[in-house]
């Protein structure tokens, strides 16, 4: 604990001496360590990790889950509505690979609560899960902070409310400049130009009465000077979905598209000066489906895809682009989002796309007997993997009461995966070891965890792979990327 508290002490000289016009990549947090500004998504030694939307008040109940391969000290920050009034902390260490849930209510109970949770050491990681009766939402926290964010997959249709979330952990003040796109091309966001959101606070947009109506919106979100933590918040009815800003990239990996009753979309934008010409391959449980389609994604024309035209879920995705795009997959009831036919190539090779071969096999090895699954009725939202990995960490695995949580590791590889599965803090059964083929898509079910909610798991894998969780309730479901480590 010692090295916590110098660390406090050692922020505040610091941010009463830090006098600089604009921020530079080597920064630091907002309690000292390094920010890895457009990070590729491993974890170093020492972490600082960004949650913007998170809340625990009369209604919502909320968790920080953390998990770590090694010893750490960690710190949760959670700053003050008033940023002039002292933030809430909570320190704890965690003994080897280990994992645990922190009950927002433990640090605060005050309502909007977004958090900076930091690591003597590492690799160490966090996710945060939000529920009500009503609704269930989660995502991964951001350890990256790049001067630009794409948010891609909001909706201001009707029935729709679309939320954008700008958090500033940091305690120099930030001027924000967020510019749309939708089907209608550029959107003027008027009052968004030199936004300011002060140091250590954060600001919450309601974008359902600024560009209404619009069935797929792609945001933009700059920073100069300062940065931010932005993430979007798309409710309707049923449920909430949140998902963080991203770069861009030419590869995107989704292990987890959908859950029973809800079908999966993929939203693709291209903010460049160049079309893209995008090609989707598919990984189901019986093999894959490579290019199962191809379009042509123009500059400034986001375009929504209904992935059950070309398979039936569960499967995952991924997404190929000869340029850079944004991607992110919804999952809803059938017809919830506004549906657009999308631009479709004709250069789809005969031996592009191939059936997919018979389930099971030698060395395919099942986690559990299948049994006849629920029907959920909810919205979930997820951002995907750049780069395939061998080793992840997840968090967070069982925690939310009364739900049910599976991981969903895809294999994009064109061999064999050999996945060990390590089980931390409180056990969530599920099995340790697994075979999973080339092009494979695999559901792992945990049950609920009864010991105080601590549990996580480590993966690793002889081949890289792709690994999420999803998390679905009568409440609704989330869907929570994993997050991989060296």
């Amino acid at each position: 604990m010692r090295r916590i508290a110098v660390v406090v002490v050692l922020m505040v000289l610091a941010g009463l001496a830090f006098v600089q016009p604009e921020p530079v990549p080597s920064q630091g947090s907002a309690l000292g360590f390094p920010v890895p500004v457009d990070a590729a998504g491993a974890v170093g030694e020492e972490s600082v990790w960004y949650c913007p939307w998170v809340a625990s008040g009369a209604v919502r109940d909320s968790t920080y889950d953390v998990a770590t391969a090694v010893n750490v000290e960690a710190l949760i920050t959670l700053p003050n509505v008033n940023p002039i009034l002292e933030p809430d902390l909570l320190a704890f260490q965690l003994q080897g690979a280990d994992a645990r849930s922190v009950d927002t209510a433990e640090i605060v109970r005050r309502g909007e609560s977004p958090g900076i949770v930091e690591f003597d050491d590492g690799p160490a990681v966090v996710t945060t899960a939000m529920w009500t009766e009503n609704l269930l939402s989660g995502d991964q926290c951001v350890a990256s902070v790049p001067k630009v964010w794409h948010l891609v997959g909001g909706t201001t249709a009707e029935g729709f409310t679309l939320q954008l979330r700008l958090f500033n952990p940091f305690p120099e003040s930030a001027k924000v400049t967020v510019q749309a796109i939708s089907e209608f091309g550029s959107s003027p966001l008027g009052g968004f130009e030199g936004l300011d959101v002060p140091g250590r606070s954060w600001v919450t947009e309601d974008l359902s009465r600024v560009i209404p109506f619009l069935d797929t919106v792609t945001l933009t979100v700059q920073t100069d000077p300062g940065l931010v933590i932005p993430a979007l918040v798309l409710s309707n009815e049923q449920d909430e979905a949140t998902w963080n800003g991203t770069s861009r990239s030419a590869t995107w990996d989704f292990p987890v598209t959908s859950v029973p009753g809800l079908e999966p979309t993929l939203v693709l934008s291209n903010t460049g000066s160049l079309a893209a010409n995008v090609a989707i391959d598919i990984f189901a449980p019986g093999g894959p489906i490579l290019e199962v389609t191809s379009l042509l994604v123009s500059p400034n024309q986001p375009i929504r895809l209904e992935l059950s035209d070309f398979a039936d879920p569960p499967f995952g995705v991924r997404v190929r682009s000869n340029v850079p795009v944004g991607a992110v997959i919804q999952a809803a009831p059938p017809g919830t989002f506004p549906r657009a036919d999308p631009v479709v190539g004709d250069d789809i090779s005969d031996d592009a796309a191939d059936p997919p071969p018979d389930s099971g096999g030698e060395g395919d090895v099942v986690a559990e007997e299948p049994v006849v699954p629920a029907v959920f009725n909810g919205l979930a939202s997820t951002t995907g993997n750049i780069d395939p990995a061998t080793r992840w960490i997840i968090p967070g695995v069982g925690v939310v009461p009364a739900a049910e949580t599976s991981l969903w590791i895809i294999n994009p590889s064109g061999d064999q995966a050999t996945v060990t599965i390590t089980q931390l803090g409180a056990a969530a059964a599920g099995p340790d070891k697994i075979i999973i083929l080339p092009g494979r898509q695999v559901e792992i079910p945990f049950g609920e965890v009864t010991e105080s909610g601590t549990s996580g798991v480590i993966i690793d894998a002889t081949v890289p792979i792709s690994a999420a969780l999803s998390v679905s309730s009568s409440r609704g479901v989330a869907f929570i990327g994993g997050i991989p480590v060296e």
